[in-house]
């Protein structure tokens, strides 16, 4: 990471701490199912803050320079392990928020992480994906918003499920058929990415 890459990290986090410090003051010891519900909403919008402009500068002269440089699958990947990264310290982050907060620690934290893990690297690969899509547009944080929602349903939505199982809040014998699918929806995305970049990268 550079030096705009640690301040924009540093950022995210700070908006983090203060909008789940609020949450806690305003409705008190969340528990149940809305407590996991707010932590996948805080997480999905702190990963949209964080991706929305990873291409920006690569919008102007700089990208004819990095053009020269480095292969598209070269800066796509850099980028996707990078917001990976973020949102995933991000998600530690939370966790440990949640744990100051409201004093209730993870029931499965084993299963919690895999769905943690799998579940970043779809928002991420889906958001990065669509980011590389709207390059050249001026509103590039408001397109990543609108156009990466139906990506990110699919993953929120097992997300949120399998994080209930891990917190006892419901039995389910599916839970590794639903691992399974994240993981195969994330793969998707990133062959989606890796397909695109190349001719977004030379428009």
């Amino acid at each position: 990471m550079d030096a705009r890459d640690k301040q924009s990290l540093l950022a995210s986090l700070l908006y983090l701490v203060t909008i789940t410090f609020v949450i806690f003051k305003v409705f008190g010891d969340i528990q149940g199912p809305t407590r996991i519900g707010i932590y996948w909403v805080l997480l999905l919008f702190t990963a949209v803050n964080i991706v929305s402009g990873c291409f920006g500068t690569n919008a102007s002269k700089r990208k004819l320079y990095h053009y020269q440089l480095y292969d598209s699958l070269e800066i796509y990947l850099a980028k996707l392990i990078t917001n990976f990264s973020k949102v995933f310290i991000a998600g530690l982050v939370l966790i440990v928020l949640f744990r100051v907060f409201s004093d209730t620690g993870l029931k499965d934290p084993v299963l919690f992480l895999k769905t943690l893990v799998l579940s970043t690297l779809g928002l991420v690969a889906g958001m990065t994906f669509i980011s590389s899509l709207t390059i050249y547009s001026s509103n590039q944080g408001s397109l990543l918003s609108i156009l990466a929602l139906p990506l990110l349903i699919p993953v929120l939505m097992i997300g949120m499920k399998v994080s209930l199982v891990s917190e006892n809040m419901f039995f389910d014998t599916a839970v590794d058929s639903n691992l399974l699918m994240l993981l195969g929806i994330d793969i998707i995305m990133l062959v989606m990415g890796m397909v695109f970049i190349s001719i977004t990268w030379k428009a």
